[in-house]
Order: structure tokens, then sequence, then C-alpha cells
């Protein structure tokens, strides 16, 4: 939704925390995935198969990753702008040519068929859909000619 009728810009930030707020406190309807880690990963042990939850919770070793990008994000604050305004920003971003909404991408996630019987091509049709630059790992275990058949380029 945008305040101007008939036109397809996304919806205003304020409008959507808006909405968040009123789901959360009003309505006592929680979103469905959590944003806090620790609440994260008891969601996905529950959820997933226990291979594909311990390929991803093993974090590449000995979780030095995974501890730096704690450390990263806790330096962090986001500061909430009660009560001003807020007018259309355009986040968008242009790689290679494209024109993306969001500066955000879905990193390489290797070994993506032990998560999820979709593999990477569930992974990428997500991404196509939400128009997020999708990028395959060298350690896929869908191949880039597989994931062209089933996700081919727009033209």
């Amino acid at each position: 939704m945008s305040d101007n009728d008939g036109d397809n810009a996304p919806e205003p930030y304020s409008r959507y925390l808006r909405s968040v707020l009123e789901q959360g406190i009003v309505m006592g309807n929680l979103p469905k995935v959590t944003t806090d880690p620790n609440r994260l990963e008891e969601q996905a042990r529950k959820e997933m198969d226990k291979v594909g939850f311990e390929y991803i919770r093993g974090s590449a070793g000995e979780s030095a990753t995974m501890s730096s990008n704690r450390l990263a994000f806790r330096a962090w604050k986001l500061v909430p702008r009660m009560l001003r305004p807020t007018g259309q920003r355009d986040m968008s971003v242009t790689l290679f040519g494209k024109k993306y909404d969001s500066p955000v991408l879905m990193a390489p996630l290797g070994v993506q068929g032990l998560m999820h019987p979709d593999k990477e091509i569930g992974t990428a049709k997500a991404c196509a859909e939400l128009r997020v630059p999708f990028t395959l790992s060298t350690s896929a275990t869908t191949g880039i000619e597989e994931l062209m058949k089933r996700l081919p380029l727009p033209s």
C-alpha cells in the first residue's frame, strides 16, 4: 500500500511499523519467526532435520564467524524515530545493471540439500519472488545447470 492511489510504491515504513506494533501489542499476534538469535536457534532445532541443523549450527568449524557476527550486531543500536515525519525512502541499489528494491542479498550457503529437499532451488525461488539477489555457493548441492532449468532467468 502507499499514500498515492493507483501506484506500486512500497508501503511507508511508518505504516508497516504501526501494523507490526498493533498486531503484537493490541492483538497479541507475535511474529512467527523471532529476532532473538538464541530463540531462533531453538525454533530451527525443532523444525529442521538433525543433520541440516547441526551443519548450520557448526558455523564453519569453531564458530568464530558466528561469534564475530553476534559481537558486531551487538555494537549497532537501532533507535526508532517515533512521532517524526517519515516520508518515502528509496533504499534501492543497482548491481550489475539491475535495480533492486533494497541493499540486501542472499549470501551463499552451501549444501542446502542437507537442510531442505528444495535445496538451493527453493532459496533461489524465494529470492526471485522477493527481488533479492541470489548467490550460489561453490559447495551447493544444486548445480548451475539444474538451477537454470528449474528457475530460468527473466528475459
